[in-house]
């Protein structure tokens, strides 16, 4: 069992580290959003097993996002979509665009959070990070790996947000019909790891232990909790 005072350091780490970060967000959130938005193009260039499916992510603050939209969809889009586009609303600020490349001219528009989706689980996951009571030459490897996989699960916290209306029979541009149990589960599995806060802050705390896990492999020790301070650590035995 840690010692509670290892504890107790390590939680006012993590909070004077989040607070540092919040403090800082009006300059470093808009930056990760682009970084979002670019890495979500990337990952949703097709949708998942299905190759005609696409979906694009764009800045709802651009003064420019009539033409991004038209420049990136196939086909010409009317002028009088313009007056109709999502505008930016409390926390959202992107815009996703999904297209099905076998129904060209049908477009979805979805509104999203950067902020709850991508920037705070991976603030709270850079807080976790730095506050390990590990020595500093260590938390390079440590925040890679953690990185990896905070986003591994923006990634997949935004399926069920796309799949729920990309499988919709309603929808001109959907890539299949599902049956209503199909769609509740999805609906369901959104609920949770959707746009919900607390998934925002729990989840990278157990992605954060896992990652601590692959990196006490990698450093060749093996442990089943906070890995101890190196510097006071105690030396190893001579022969």
């Amino acid at each position: 069992m840690l010692p509670p005072k290892l504890i107790i350091r390590f939680a006012v780490l993590v909070t004077v580290f989040y607070a540092l970060f919040t403090v800082a967000r009006p300059y470093i959130e808009r930056p990760y959003a682009s970084w979002f938005r670019g890495f979500s193009d990337a990952v949703y260039s097709r949708f998942w097993f299905w190759g005609e499916g696409q979906v694009r992510f764009f800045d709802l603050h651009s003064p420019m996002l009539f033409e991004e939209i038209d420049e990136a969809t196939p086909g010409k889009m009317s002028p009088r979509v313009k007056a109709i586009l999502p505008r930016p609303e409390g926390v959202k600020d992107t815009l996703m665009v999904l297209m099905n490349s076998a129904k060209p001219g049908e477009l979805g528009m979805l509104r999203t959070s950067s902020g709850i989706i991508a920037f705070e689980p991976t603030v709270f996951l850079i807080s976790f990070v730095l506050a390990t009571p590990i020595m500093w030459r260590r938390k390079p490897f440590l925040l890679i790996v953690g990185f990896v996989f905070v986003h591994a699960f923006i990634a997949v916290r935004l399926a069920p947000m796309l799949a729920n209306v990309f499988f919709m029979p309603s929808k001109k541009y959907a890539l299949g019909q599902s049956s209503v149990t199909v769609l509740n589960t999805i609906q369901r599995f959104d609920e949770v790891f959707g746009e919900n806060p607390t998934a925002s802050w729990a989840m990278p705390f157990f992605l954060y232990l896992f990652a601590l896990f692959i990196a006490s492999l990698f450093w060749g020790r093996r442990t089943t909790g906070l890995p101890v301070d190196d510097n006071n650590a105690a030396a190893p035995p001579h022969n």
